[in-house]
Parts: structure tokens; sequence; C-alpha cells
């Protein structure tokens, strides 16, 4: 029975060390995906600064007007789009860590467990 624990015990270990490892990628990749929303919101905000600037000059020439009016637009458009995907990895990310750390504390308290047992 002892030894029957102990193996139980080894695997839960190997099985924490191995959740330990996915918290470290995820928080990895949080703050990736952090850098990245930072560059992606400093992007946005120099293009609607380039927008501004250009419709502020060509509005003289409806036709030009209208054009970089469109592709205001279409870089709106583009702008929404990202923000979603970005608002859409980011909750994946933090409810995969919030899935590590039940995890994480299921495996511990298992472990406990069996250390009461043995």
């Amino acid at each position: 029975m002892d030894r029957d624990i102990e193996n139980q015990i080894k695997q839960l270990n190997q099985k924490l060390r191995n959740v330990f490892e996915e918290q470290d990628r995820n928080q990895f990749a949080i703050q990736t995906q952090e850098q990245v929303e930072a560059d992606f919101f400093e992007w946005r905000g120099r293009n609607r600064r380039l927008f501004d600037r250009i419709l502020g000059t060509w509005h003289g020439d409806r036709e030009l007007s209208h054009f970089f009016m469109n592709m205001r637009q279409e870089a709106q458009h583009i702008e929404r789009k990202l923000t979603f995907e970005l608002e859409n990895q980011k909750e994946t990310l933090l409810k995969e860590r919030r899935d590590l750390s039940d995890l994480e504390d299921d495996l511990s308290y298992q472990q406990q467990q069996l250390a009461r047992e043995a």
C-alpha cells in the first residue's frame, strides 16, 4: 500500500511540474499579448492622427477627401476587427490561466490527501 501511495505521489508531482510549465508558458503568452495590445493601440493612435491631418489638409479637393474618408473607414473597420480578435485572445489566455490554477489546486489537494494516508 505504501508503495502504491508513493507512486501516486510521484505521478502527482510530475503532473504538478507539467502544470507549472504550462503556467509559465501561459504567463509568457499573456505578457506577449499585452505588448501586442500596447503596440496596436499606439499604432491605432498614430493612424487616427494621420487621417485627421490628411483630411484636414485635403478638404478643398472633394474627390480626394472622399477617397481618404473611405480609407479611414476601412482602417476603422480593420481596427474594430483586430480589437475584437485581441480581446478574444486575451480572454482565452486568462481562462487558461484560471483553469491551470484550478488544476494546480486540485493536484495539490490530492497530494496532501495522499501524504496524510502515507
